[in-house]
Order: structure tokens, then sequence, then C-alpha cells
């Protein structure tokens, strides 16, 4: 591996997607394209003896994922046997850099990399615990707590995935973890390109992943009345039903130009810029007085250099819930105009679920593939379903010509982010 290259050009090279639709680009690409779900209902445990029955969009055993396999088996012998969002991302990760077509040598380089997950080790602990504490009283004595669970505790903290995943991939270079909520992923792609443009690393690996084996995160949407509990998600419709979660990974290789350049690399398309902001207000609830999302977008759109007239698409936040989609509709017609300046719109959340801190980089792949193949996916919804939404998200599958896209998340505690997508000049696909 070739010593970073001091170049502002960001690129996307490799794109790695495992999600309850499809594993690998091609077959992503179909399900979204024939509006494919996979949301079951799962009975998980929420407290000793309890258990609550949920939609998820749920990835399929780990024997019937191909090539998840080695991955789990890798993670078992690191303690992490029960990590399914850490193989899924690991498996993401090597799709990824084979689709980038990126052979690194695994005792020596520089590639880097940033990780987008919102509880790293949560639900292995708890389910542990529930497992526990359900079982029959010991008659010596209380239960040694602290014994069996200390090491689920430490394997919780984030850096520990950063060193297994990094050990897993063979990789040396800049590595961190980002935790900003629902947004983790797009602070994520912009943290790897800045790493890029500064001359640090010529190549770095973004990923993130979800899973889900108890229902203590979900029961707290469910209280707020924020879960689409029928298994049905319409963001920006008038009865837009909350969101329901979903299971898998999503990985990007982003290189200089420079280096893409030098090994005649496929492109997918420049990362042009992005920009952030902190609401701080609620946790939950977005602070629609300031509108702080329509200036983020209108930030994004000076550092990238793109005027609102050339985006294509816009891939929005899209969470279904009536607050959360109005904010994001306001700011929309605040930074864009009305009718979000004219570019179609289409969200995937339906499609793959929400998949937390991982949405951001798995959708963005989604949006990638749209600009590839010249096609925006409409969303699943109703067949019965005439509303009119809020924002100009497309009912039918259609093909439309993609030179810019604006990705935005925003996230609970108010992490907000909008990232500018090109294609790349003399791409003529």
């Amino acid at each position: 591996m070739s010593k970073a290259d001091n170049s502002a050009d960001v690129v996307i090279t490799g794109l790695g997607p495992v999600t309850s639709i499809g594993v690998g680009a091609e077959e992503l690409w179909e399900s979204l394209l024939a509006a494919r779900t996979n949301v079951v209902r799962r009975a998980l445990p929420v407290d000793l003896g309890r258990t609550v029955e949920v939609p998820i969009a749920a990835m399929p055993p780990i024997a019937d994922v191909p090539g998840l396999g080695p991955h789990a088996e890798f993670l078992a012998g690191q303690d992490c046997a029960c990590y399914r969002d850490l193989a899924y991302a690991l498996l993401a990760s090597e799709l990824a850099l084979a689709d980038a077509g990126l052979v690194h040598d695994r005792d020596d380089n520089d590639v880097g990399m940033v990780q987008a997950f919102e509880a790293p080790g949560v639900e292995h602990t708890v389910s542990k615990l529930f497992g526990m504490m359900s079982g029959p009283p010991p008659t010596d004595g209380p239960p040694p707590v602290y014994d069996v669970l200390a090491p689920s505790f430490y394997n919780m903290q984030p850096f520990l995935y950063v060193h297994v995943a990094s050990k897993a991939l063979g990789l040396h270079g800049f590595s961190t973890s980002v935790h900003n909520a629902c947004s983790s992923g797009a602070f994520a792609i912009d943290i790897a390109a800045q790493q890029i443009r500064s001359g640090r690393c010529s190549v770095m690996l973004v990923m993130g992943g979800e899973s889900f084996d108890t229902a203590v995160r979900l029961e707290w949407f469910r209280k707020l009345g924020l879960y689409a509990e029928g298994g049905e998600s319409r963001p920006f419709y008038p009865d837009p039903r909350g969101f329901f979660v979903g299971e898998g990974a999503g990985a990007i290789v982003l290189e200089s130009s420079a280096h893409a350049c030098r090994r005649n690399a496929k492109v997918y398309a420049a990362y042009l810029g992005g920009a952030f902001a902190q609401q701080s207000w609620k946790q939950v609830i977005p602070d629609v007085r300031t509108g702080r999302l329509g200036r983020v977008i209108v930030k994004a759109l000076s550092v990238s250099g793109v005027a609102r007239e050339e985006i294509d698409l816009v891939v929005p936040h899209g969470a279904a819930t009536q607050l959360s989609d109005g904010y994001e509709a306001s700011c929309l017609a605040q930074a864009l105009g009305e009718g979000a300046g004219g570019a179609a719109a289409t969200a995937f959340k339906p499609a793959v679920g929400h998949t937390l801190a991982a949405s951001a980089v798995i959708e963005t792949i989604c949006a990638l593939l749209a600009m590839k193949h010249g096609i925006v996916p409409a969303m699943p919804r109703p067949p019965d379903d005439t509303q009119t939404p809020t924002v100009p998200i497309v009912t039918k599958t259609a093909a439309r010509t993609i030179q810019t896209v604006l990705k935005l998340s925003t996230g609970f505690t108010g992490h907000d982010a909008a990232l500018l997508l090109g294609r790349v000049r003399g791409d003529t696909r």
C-alpha cells in the first residue's frame, strides 16, 4: 500500500451492503427495484420473564448469510461470539474492499478505518444478564455477577470494536469510532474524508452495523410512540406510522483520487463535502424553532461548491415520525426552496429498516447504486396509499440522470448532518 497522497479530491471506490433484503450491491439493488422488504415479527426479551413482539427488518440466521460464517467464527475466538453487528460489519468491509479491488499488505499499510455503532456489545451483555438472572437461584450464595459479566462489560467499550475489526481486516492506519446517534455514519464518512484530504491516509474504510438480541432499546422507542408497530413506515406522509429497526451493516471505501487513478480503480462518486451541527436542545424532539438543519444544508452546498439547482436526488433521514419528518421537510424547503428545488427524493428506511448508527452508511450505498444505474427506486408503501407527501418522494421507480446527491441525517440528541456526493468528471455512465 502506497503512502498517503496530499490530494483534496476524495472518491468512493467500494461498496459493501449487508442488509435484510440483500447481501452485496447486486442483490440489494434488485430488492430496492422490486420494493422488497423482510420485516418479521420477533419476540425479544425486555425484562426478566417478559418479552415483547416487535417488527424488525431482520437478517437471516448466520448460517444462511453467504460469507458470514468465517467472521462469526473469528469473533467467537475473540470473546465476541454474539456480536452479530460486528460480524455483519466485517462481512460488509470484506465486500467493500473486494468491490474496490483493493489488495493490501496485512502487516504493512496505512489503510484507516472509522466505525459507526450505536451500542457496541450492549445486546450481548444484556441478553447474557437476562439469561443469568432468570435461571434458578443459586443455593450457595448470590450469583457471581461480576465474575460472569465483567468481560462482557469491558467488551461494551467502543475501542474494543476498533481493535477487533482492525485485527480481523489487517488495517494499521488511523482508526476511531463515532457515536453521534443516528447521524454517526454521516460523521464517519466526513471524518474519513478529512484524513484523506489532510494527506494522512490514501485509503479509508467506513463501516457500521446493527443487530438486536433484546428489546431493551426498542422498548424506549415504543414507549415514546415512535415505533411502527404494524411494520409499515411512510416517511413524509400525513400518517407516517413511525420507524422499525433493521439489522445489517454497510461499508464504504474512500480513496484519494490520485490513489484511485494510479490503480485504475472504478469510481462510484466523489465525496464533495458535508456540514454538521448540534441542536443542543432536547433528546428526541428536534428544535423546529431554529431550523438548524436548513443552515447545515446551505453550508454543505457552500463547502462543496454545489448549487441547490444541481441536486438531482435527496435522500432524507426519513424517520417517519411527525416531528422529525416535519423538521426535515421545513428545513429542505428553507434551504432548497419549496419542492426541494425540483430534485427527486426517496427514503430507504422503509426497505432496510432504521439501522440506527449505521443508517447513513447503508443509505449512502443505496444512493450511490441509484446514481450508478440512473434510477430512483420508490420506497415500499401500501398500494392503496394516495396521500401526498410533504417532500417530493417518488411514488414509482423511474429513470433519472443523477449527477449530485444530498444525503441528510438527523439523529437523537440533535446531531444534524448533510453530505454531498457527485459523479466524477468524465463519467458518462
